[in-house]
């Protein structure tokens, strides 16, 4: 049943240059996430949902499209068996035909499925099947007790299986594209090793949509094509299309596909003999060594069975179909071995594949994926119409608006660096003197973008070490470890972005404090020196902290004492509490640290310096002596 149907409107996204969802389709999709998915990260709301809420509030669709399905399946993606379809029946079926209306109701464009949705049914007498692409033909799967479903999968209406011969489908038009007189719909999901990976391929697909172009000057890469009988010469493949239903033919195919590509304005690169690209002695059709894919922003080919080789460069943006046995198997999964859940895992924007062996005919065409993405088509569109089947093994995996070439786009140069990101994790490793640190860059209503991260940090705002994130990919979320930190120690730290084509956004000077590893409160003053000449200014840094929070302070003294000058616990809180006086917080909300800086009149003699701080977790005291002469 559905457990929640958020009905509250969410504001659309700013527009500010660009716009989210040019073709109003948005308001169209059902977006689907599992109400029973893991809260991983501890912020209060389930991970699955937070992918479904993330495209939301990036196309600025309003909540009342997003649903909760109560999926019994746990963090497993199968439903198996007879009491799996049955769970499967009233779990999705069910609320699914509740959400869409009924089989008439052409407003429902798609299904968008999230990150912990179900991705699997093995339903009785069948073999395992797609969820997603099953879903498609909601109004057609049979009933609660017996599944209506072909040994191989049903022929889909909206396939195409040779783009620029005969008719073309077209866009997809629900009241056309019907199966038995009912709606069939367009699917879609965002899924990954982790709820990061599914969300960055919304704010990916964003920044192709806005970017992506092949004029020059423009954002854009390199398209690959592998195939594997040889260097087909333009008279070998005049007769086209040869048909996937021999590996001859289908690799003709291929490779008949690759000059759509290459008439889309990409830089073409071909792999056309037995290896695949990346493979010892993978040669490209000039007799080079084809060894990397450098800027890879669009493939399509085939045959990467249970292989990733590790030389694709996934630019933001990217798209790819593989054309193998199991291509998108163990998504959920580290080190999958798999060609497009590799892919995805380190940056793939968007592609198609299967969970299990479809045959040769059964698999996305690769070449027809190619052909309608460069052609203008959304994604959901353009996976499916490459898409032989229904009911069988396909997942299409990515934005469905995602539309980088779309008719009537005009293309802009990204001129704009990354904004500060936000800092959602700094805290102390297991290694002695080592903090970590995990970002996310939120673009709001800005313009989109995505970026590879250094961190800039040190005991003072020269901030003279850095550290590189962990990824060197362009992401959303970054994670980095700060190393060679001292005890007690106030550190500023800068997390900077660059982003795909090299603006830098410089961030917002944050802090942490050492003591924390081993303290619930601290408390620290000290100066650079400890001996200043008369007439010189210095300056006092002060820092305070609780992990309570600093709204949890329940006391804060910070006094002076120069007995020459008659001072004894003098109150400083009122200068250090002067607006003008530079304050730093940390990310977490439980550190102040101020720069005052002291001007250069006092008088020679012993300045001792304290501050006190305390709360229900306990006391800290630091001290500092300052000799002027």
């Amino acid at each position: 049943m559905i457990l929640a149907l958020l009905a509250a409107p969410l504001c659309a996204l700013a527009q500010g240059a660009y716009d989210s969802d040019p073709e109003s389709q948005g308001h169209r999709w059902i977006v689907v996430y599992n109400d029973n998915w893991p809260d991983a990260d501890g912020n209060g709301r389930n991970d699955s949902e937070e992918v479904a809420l993330h495209w939301a509030k990036r196309r600025g669709v309003g909540l009342d499209h997003v649903i909760g399905l109560d999926c019994s399946t746990g963090t497993s993606d199968l439903y198996s068996g007879q009491a799996g379809w049955e769970s499967f029946w009233d779990e999705m079926v069910v609320p699914l035909r509740a959400a869409a209306g009924d089989a008439d109701n052409d407003h429902p464009l798609g299904i968008l499925f999230s990150y912990g949705v179900p991705m699997r049914l093995s339903p009785p007498n069948f073999g395992s099947r797609a969820l997603d692409t099953t879903l498609m033909h909601l109004w057609d799967l049979g009933d609660r007790t017996t599944p209506l479903m072909a040994t191989y999968g049903h022929a889909d209406v909206y396939f195409d299986s040779a783009p620029n011969h005969a008719l073309d489908p077209g866009r997809f038009e629900p009241s056309l594209h019907r199966v038995a007189g009912h709606r069939t719909y367009l699917v879609a999901r965002l899924d990954g090793l982790t709820k990061e990976h599914a969300m960055e391929m919304v704010d990916a697909a964003l920044y192709g949509d806005v970017y992506l172009s092949n004029l020059p000057g423009h954002y854009t890469g390199k398209a690959y094509c592998d195939t594997r009988y040889g260097a087909y010469s333009a008279g070998d493949l005049a007769g086209y299309p040869f048909s996937h239903f021999t590996y001859t033919t289908a690799d003709k195919d291929m490779a008949y596909g690759r000059d759509w590509m290459a008439q889309a304005g990409f830089e073409l690169k071909w792999e056309p003999f037995g290896t695949e690209i990346g493979e010892p002695n993978a040669q490209w059709e000039d007799g080079t060594p084809a060894l990397t894919a450098p800027d890879s922003m669009i493939y399509e080919g085939w045959y990467n069975y249970n292989t990733y080789h590790d030389v694709w460069t996934w630019m933001v943006g990217s798209m790819a179909c593989d054309l193998n046995s199991n291509s998108v198997a163990r998504l959920r999964q580290a080190d999958p071995g798999t060609f497009l859940s590799e892919a995805l895992h380190q940056g793939l924007t968007c592609g198609t594949g299967v969970i299990s062996e479809p045959y040769l005919n059964g698999h996305p065409y690769p070449e027809v994926f190619a052909y309608y993405m460069t052609a203008g088509y959304p994604f959901a569109e353009a996976a499916r119409i490459s898409d032989p089947k229904a009911r069988w093994r396909s997942l299409h995996l990515g934005d469905p608006l995602y539309q980088p070439f779309r008719v009537g786009k005009t293309p802009i140069l990204d001129q704009s660096p990354p904004p500060p990101s936000t800092v959602l994790e700094a805290s102390a490793t297991a290694t002695v003197g080592e903090w970590y640190l995990k970002t996310f860059l939120d673009t709001g209503g800005t313009m989109p973008d995505l970026g590879t991260m250094e961190v800039h940090y040190g005991e003072d705002l020269q901030l003279s070490s850095s550290a590189f994130a962990w990824d060197a990919r362009p992401r959303l979320f970054h994670e980095a470890t700060l190393p060679g930190l001292g005890p007690d120690q106030v550190i500023y730290y800068r997390p900077d972005f660059t982003d795909p084509v090299g603006n830098v956004g410089q961030g917002v000077v944050q802090v942490l404090h050492t003591g924390f590893e081993t303290r619930d409160v601290v408390a620290s003053i000290s100066t650079p020196t400890t001996m200043v000449p008369v007439g010189t200014p210095f300056t006092l840094e002060l820092a305070i902290g609780s992990r309570d929070g600093l709204p949890n302070l329940t006391s804060v003294t910070v006094q002076v004492t120069a007995t020459h000058m008659g001072w004894q616990d003098l109150d400083l809180r009122p200068r250090f509490e002067d607006p003008l006086v530079p304050a730093f917080r940390d990310a977490a909300g439980e550190l102040l640290v101020k720069r005052l800086v002291v001007p250069g009149t006092l008088s020679a003699g012993t300045y001792a310096f304290e501050v006190e701080t305390a709360s229900a977790s306990g006391t800290d005291v630091g001290s500092v002596t300052v000799l002027v002469q």
